[in-house]
């Protein structure tokens, strides 16, 4: 019972702690801007002295460095030379991995082999070239058990044609076979129905995708750009290995 009781006021202690940090990082960002400042936690960095912040803009969440007495911030990637990891990155990718975790099956559109041994998330425009490319050789993803998992990300914006297209897309009765036909450029009739297209685009904002198709791994790791099966394969089992 003491054990609890210690453990409780140490917990309490953390917390009180972590609160004090933020409000202190959250009052020396409100100096560089009027907007509000949403910082959802700050810790300690690998390098001593430096706190790593984790602001979310509305958009999703986005990681900066400040010094600890709160003078100076630092817009940038630690790298640690000694085991050749990029720090920044590794703590991206887990933030879109959570990110991605809340996007239900029930609201992607899937394209899935029998025998799947990865997945990607693909974040895609309808209109957008690459992105037609890549769904055109769909079968040699799966072919080589790369299951593909589509959110829409329409680049002009929610009131755009891309975005219409994409809405009909998934109010179709047979969404696959939608997508496949509006890729190769067959213009559908439009449909409208309740859809998670705005919330897919949200999403890509908050993994900071900037440009389609853009390929994030189950880890979270974002692969801007197309990349043929055969490449994306030997990219997929390099991350896995690692």
């Amino acid at each position: 019972m003491k054990i609890l009781i210690i453990l409780s006021f140490l917990a309490t202690g953390i917390i009180a702690h972590a609160d004090e940090m933020k409000e202190k990082y959250t009052d020396a960002l409100k100096k560089l801007t009027s907007q509000n400042i949403d910082i959802k936690s700050a810790t300690k960095s690998a390098v001593p002295g430096i706190v790593e912040l984790v602001v979310d803009s509305g958009r999703g969440s986005e990681v900066f460095y400040i010094s600890e007495d709160g003078n100076y911030l630092i817009n940038g990637t630690i790298f640690d030379i000694a085991n050749r990891q990029d720090i920044t990155e590794i703590k991206k990718s887990g933030l879109r991995k959570d990110l991605l975790a809340g996007v239900e099956e029930a609201q992607r559109i899937n394209f899935y082999p029998e025998n799947m041994t990865h997945r990607v998330t693909v974040f895609t425009d309808i209109d957008c070239g690459y992105c037609r490319k890549l769904h055109s050789e769909i079968q040699g993803y799966n072919d080589l058990g790369i299951g593909v998992s589509y959110l829409f990300f329409p680049r002009a914006g929610l009131k755009s044609a891309s975005f219409d297209k994409a809405a009909t897309v998934w109010c179709s009765e047979d969404q696959q076979s939608a997508m496949t036909l509006s890729k190769a450029g067959e213009e559908l009739d439009k449909k409208t129905c309740d859809n998670p297209v705005e919330n897919h685009y949200n999403a890509g904002l908050g993994a900071g995708v900037t440009g389609t198709p853009a390929i994030i791994t189950d880890n979270g790791q974002l692969m801007p750009g197309y990349l043929p099966p055969a490449s994306l394969k030997q990219r997929l089992e390099m991350l896995a290995s690692q």
